[in-house]
């Protein structure tokens, strides 16, 4: 979360330079975190020498995380009611639906999952609309005080030619700031006024360090892209084997090309080799693997990936046969607690939405309810709840 100290009217320059600079320090994470939900690990960058195999398999591991909890989390959606006020929750009910495609809660769960935060921007043309950005080039700054007050949100777009284009949106006004050096915010171009009444950037907090769903676990998913890397690297090493001679004095014998490539050659087109006695021999030298051993640190590393992002392993062998309710529920108690966390900080990013939109409303002159009063919850399915006696 980025603060600053309050201030009067609009931002200057140098409020608008100190948000952006802390945003950029921190921008590598937030790409790390994209590439590896994109399934871009760090493996794939991984060079050898060029005769040597180079098997790079990254794992969908991230992505999974993500969507297990991003689904699990909003479930058949999310359901808005407002006691006594019948009318105000089907107007805010009829201008969500108009403003926001079906996919937008989903857009901004999986943000919350991957970047450990989302981000809504509300906007006008005609009508209203709420979309998704990307919290790579999108986010909210605060007050610094207990009540942390949005201050303003800062998007960022970027040129093909360089330039870089920071909208600032406060709650009254949208400043547009034009630079050609990445980094700086350049001088302001246009100022338009909004009649939202509040800043339009709403983010959705996925904990309170806002970190992502897999975040923790990056670099047992580093060794668990290694070891099955390397364990494939072995494989093709193995085929390409040296044999080792002892007692012979090469490849070439008595009415053979004395060329050692060529000798080299014949023998692997003819695979016969003739010993010259019996103290002569011939062996492959190869790298003994144990294949128990690596089964083991390979289930060890998915074991820890699963325990340690709170998702479940819900594969036939991660269940271990037992597909009971019972056996269920259990699996899921960490998702659920983890889920609970994730459900308190989107409602809290929901509820912030809603009352810019019943603000708007109030606006039009449309009833609108109460939004401190409006009933938000999670249609999802209490697996791991008792069944009622």
């Amino acid at each position: 979360m980025i603060t600053l100290q309050e201030f009067e009217g609009r931002p200057g320059i140098r409020q608008v330079q100190s948000a952006l600079d802390a945003f950029l320090k921190d921008r590598p994470r937030l790409q790390k975190l994209c590439r590896y939900a994109q399934g871009q690990h760090d493996i794939l960058a991984r060079t050898r020498p060029h005769n040597l195999p180079n098997a790079r398999l990254p794992h969908g591991f991230p992505k999974y995380i993500a969507e297990m909890s991003a689904g699990y989390l909003l479930g058949d959606g999310v359901r808005y009611t407002a006691a006594k006020d019948e009318e105000g929750a089907r107007n805010y009910a009829d201008l969500l639906n108009k403003a926001g495609d079906d996919s937008l809660d989903m857009d901004l769960a999986m943000q919350q999952g991957v970047y450990g935060r989302g981000v809504s921007l509300c906007w006008q043309d005609a009508h209203l609309h709420v979309s998704a950005l990307d919290p790579q080039n999108a986010f909210v700054v605060y007050d610094d005080t207990a009540r942390k007050k949005p201050l303003m949100g800062i998007l960022l777009s970027f040129a093909p030619r360089g330039d870089t284009m920071t909208t600032v949106y406060t709650d009254r006004d949208i400043l547009t700031f034009l630079s050609n050096n990445p980094g700086n915010v350049g001088r302001m171009t246009s100022a338009i006024p909004h009649d939202l009444g509040r800043v339009p950037m709403v983010e959705f907090f996925n904990n309170a360090g806002a970190r992502g769903d897999f975040e923790d676990v990056l670099p047992l998913v580093d060794a668990y892209d290694l070891l099955a890397s390397d364990r494939l690297n072995d494989r093709g090493q193995f085929a390409d084997a040296m044999l080792v001679l002892t007692g012979v004095g090469g490849l070439g014998t008595q009415g053979e090309p004395d060329d050692r490539q060529e000798a080299a050659r014949l023998l692997r087109q003819e695979r016969t080799l003739s010993l010259p006695d019996a103290q002569a021999k011939a062996e492959w030298l190869v790298k003994n693997a144990n294949e128990k051993d690596i089964d083991v640190l390979r289930k060890a590393l998915a074991d820890d990936i699963h325990k340690f992002s709170m998702t479940p392993n819900l594969a036939p062998d991660g269940m271990g046969g037992d597909f009971s309710a019972i056996a269920i529920r259990y699996r899921l108690f960490a998702l659920e607690q983890k889920t609970r966390i994730k459900e308190r900080w989107f409602i809290q990013g929901l509820r912030q939405q809603a009352r810019l939109l019943c603000a708007y409303l109030a606006a039009q002159g449309i009833k609108a309810p109460d939004p401190e009063g409006m009933g938000i919850m999670m249609n999802r399915p209490k697996i791991c709840e008792a069944p009622n006696r």
